[in-house]
């Protein structure tokens, strides 16, 4: 079989999304299936509308780990940053009303602008499937859905849709609009990361027997097995640590869990705050307003190796993610396989993973107190951290490697092939 997946970044980025694609495509090509992914050339996720941020360091075509990598340049019309913002946030308030899908496609497969896309993906040989991804990035997945029917491919959808909290009616207006709906509805499967991602499909109207559950994975050896004594001596650090992995961005809760690391130390409980991941601007512009005073207790570490991701993971207390835009999760699993206690914000998808009391806390986004309350309370009861930890690491081994999300998304491939071939014989 030839497969072409796609996603707007791709190795050697390693982010949530980047690393399942990562994933799904080598192991395809180990299976012995011919598989290209199609990416863009960026790094920082502003630079889709932001040429100032910073491309991927990475040539345009090469082979990795068998698996045929093509990155397509972003072009930017001048104020882009203007038009791609103003655009989404046009398109958001457009969709309350009963409009037609065709000018919101027209945007968004316009805003980011990449006019060779679709001549990467239909490139020959044909593929038999396509797969695209990320419903907040929807016109490469729109175009990747426009070339398969073209081709006569299969179309997969993973789309990562990120709902916020049950009363946000802003994030769900966002993965509804009328073009993301008849994306999703359209599609010969769609992976989905967890039942409640599942539930919201199926309330829009897409078919639950297109639908499989695969979440997302992880191998033991990638982020366990670390020297946290060497990343301690290397940053200088005594006393808990609270880790968090992930896009410095205010969706993500880094604002709160800094200024909830800043008031247990005001308070005298010593506790540093080690961030690692990309940096948004937004954040960086909030971070350098804070005194010296509220930054201290924290320490950017910017994107870092995979050996000192697990440096990093040994060395914390506890793995601390209140995000309100997660899909799935993939931290909380990499912490749990290294046995630590986690913190969720209690919003999307994330309760389904993050159980409350159970293998985790789980606290209301946005909420410095409730978040500086879990954290005292975990570093506080060493055996509710324990227990919390080898409750997350029996849930990580048995549902969460590589190899079994794999045979998931592999059932979903199958029955995309099969609604193809059975349109093709009512045609």
């Amino acid at each position: 079989m030839r497969y072409v997946l796609l996603n707007h970044r791709y190795y050697p980025f390693l982010g949530g999304s980047e690393r399942n694609v990562q994933e799904i495509a080598e192991r395809f090509a180990t299976e012995g299936h011919e598989v290209r992914v199609v990416t863009t050339n960026a790094f920082d996720l502003e630079y889709f509308w932001d040429r100032r941020r910073r491309p991927i360091d990475a040539p345009r075509r090469e082979v990795h780990n068998g698996v045929e990598i093509e990155r397509v340049p972003l072009r930017h019309l001048p104020a882009s940053p203007l038009i791609f913002q103003g655009s989404r946030r046009m398109m958001g308030e457009f969709s309350r009303f009963p409009l037609p899908a065709a000018p919101f496609e027209f945007v968004s497969t316009n805003q980011p602008w990449l006019p060779s896309f679709d001549e990467a993906i239909g490139r020959a040989p044909v593929p038999d499937v396509v797969m695209g991804t990320n419903i907040g990035l929807e016109g490469l997945s729109i175009t990747a859905a426009r070339v398969a029917r073209r081709v006569g491919a299969a179309f997969v959808l993973m789309p990562f849709i990120h709902l916020g909290r049950d009363d946000d009616p802003v994030a769900r207006r966002y993965v509804s609009m009328p073009h993301q709906k008849k994306l999703l509805r359209a599609a010969d499967a769609v992976v989905a990361m967890t039942p409640t991602e599942l539930r919201y499909l199926v309330s829009i109207g897409v078919d639950a027997r297109r639908i499989v559950i695969a979440g997302a994975g992880m191998t033991p050896a990638d982020v366990a097995g670390g020297d946290g004594a060497r990343f301690r001596r290397a940053q200088g650090i005594d006393g808990p640590i609270v880790a968090a992995l992930g896009a410095l961005a205010p969706d993500k809760g880094t604002r709160e869990l800094v200024q909830a690391v800043a008031s247990l130390n005001e308070s005298g409980r010593a506790v540093t705050l080690a961030i690692a991941g990309p940096s948004l601007s937004t954040f960086e512009r909030w971070y350098t307003r804070l005194s010296e005073a509220q930054r201290a207790g924290t320490r950017l570490l910017g994107v870092i190796s995979p050996e000192e991701k697990r440096d990093l993971f040994d060395a914390a207390d506890i793995v601390a993610l209140p995000s309100r835009t997660e899909s799935f999760g993939i931290v909380f699993v990499e912490a749990w396989a290294n046995r630590k206690p986690v913190i969720a914000a209690n919003a999307g998808a994330v309760p389904d993973l993050v159980r409350d009391g159970e293998n985790g806390l789980l606290v209301p986004f946005g909420d410095v107190p409730s978040l500086s309350a879990a954290i005292r309370r975990l570093l506080d009861d060493d055996e509710l951290s324990r227990r919390f930890g080898e409750a997350g690491y029996e849930i990580a081994m048995r549902d969460y490697t590589w190899e079994a999300v794999h045979e998931r998304v592999k059932q979903a491939f199958e029955i995309a092939i099969g609604n193809r071939d059975a349109k093709a014989a009512n045609r």
